[in-house]
């Protein structure tokens, strides 16, 4: 298993890595969860993307082929809260912060048995956050998300729930500290 980290910015050093997440993405938005989402060239990418030059963290297969990944953006820029679900949460609160960056584009394309990828991708995540200065992170996502953040050892801290097009989504919050990462690493035996 390998765990890329990257910027948009660097994407042309990870060009296979961040066009396989491209096309998983478009799968698993477009085609599985049938979310209104751009997909050109069977690839599925966005002005978050393109503009705002997000982190990335895609878990390969040995293979070379995409297991799971995910983004993180600054509170202190454009994001998903603010343009485009703030409209679903009455009273919702404006997170902006320095030490607090938007997780958005959680995708995965695990088969039976592959919940490992997942453990390898939130304990790079946290350690990389920890090493960065950044103390939480906050999401929006539908109730079937809850389990998968549960299993990885990193609960969310819920603020509220909406309904969107029928279905329940929640903003919440995930805290990164020492004790959150040994309980991720605790939950998959990845301890070093």
């Amino acid at each position: 298993m390998i765990i890329r980290v990257f910027s948009y910015n660097q994407r042309h050093f990870y060009a296979q890595t961040y066009e396989k997440m491209l096309r998983a993405r478009a799968v698993v938005f477009s085609g599985r969860l049938n979310w209104d989402v751009n997909v050109v060239d069977g690839k599925e990418e966005d002005e978050y993307d393109r503009e705002y030059n997000p982190l990335y963290f895609v878990a390969e297969r040995p293979d070379g082929s995409h297991a799971t990944s995910m983004r993180i953006i600054p509170t202190t820029g454009p994001t998903m809260l603010r343009d485009k679900f703030h409209s679903f949460f009455p009273d919702c609160p404006d997170i902006y912060s320095p030490t607090i960056w938007e997780s958005t584009r959680y995708c995965a394309t695990l088969r039976p048995g592959e919940i490992h990828y997942t453990g390898e991708l939130a304990r790079t995540l946290c350690q990389t956050c920890l090493e960065n200065g950044i103390t939480h992170l906050t999401g929006i996502f539908f109730r079937p998300m809850l389990r998968i953040y549960e299993r990885a050892g990193w609960p969310p801290e819920p603020i509220m729930s909406a309904q969107l097009e029928g279905k329940m989504i929640t903003l919440a919050t995930f805290d990164v500290s020492q004790a959150r990462l040994d309980e991720i690493n605790k939950k998959f035996a990845l301890a070093a």
